[in-house]
């Protein structure tokens, strides 16, 4: 049975990793590729289907474009997180609204992330977006 310092100290570890997602849309929407990439660990990946972006110079490749045009507006929900000393891993589900050569889009999905504590604030070390659709919002995703 876990102390009562044991389960506050996960209690805290995983509203900070919530924080960190939501820092993280935040940061996609606001087109801010200087603080996506702080959000990483060094070596920290991310993967969507067959396209990986891997270390600080892969994710700002990634990121560095969302600051031109309309940068797509995320939103979390479901959140399960497991801690394990100074890793961890989560998933949560995905919504995101976004603009795709002038037309509006919906996507939807879930995030598998595996999380690091580095200098004693939680990162990211690998960010998997699964994708279940991506249409345009006139046509709806059914």
């Amino acid at each position: 049975m876990p102390t009562i310092e044991e389960r506050v100290q996960e209690l805290a570890d995983k509203d900070e990793i919530r924080e960190l997602t939501a820092r993280y849309c935040l940061a996609v929407a606001e087109g801010d590729a200087d603080e996506l990439v702080a959000l990483f660990c060094p070596d920290g990946t991310f993967v969507t289907g067959d396209r990986q972006y891997s270390g600080l110079a892969g994710l700002r490749e990634l990121y560095g474009g969302l600051a031109a045009g309309v940068p797509p507006k995320p939103f979390i929900q479901n959140h399960v997180i497991e801690v394990d000393g100074d890793t961890a891993t989560g998933r949560c589900g995905a919504e995101i609204r976004m603009v795709r050569k002038g037309e509006a889009y919906t996507v939807a999905g879930h995030y598998a992330d595996v999380y690091r504590r580095l200098d004693g604030r939680w990162r990211f070390l690998s960010r998997n977006f699964m994708t279940y659709h991506a249409v345009p919002l006139s046509q709806g995703w059914a």
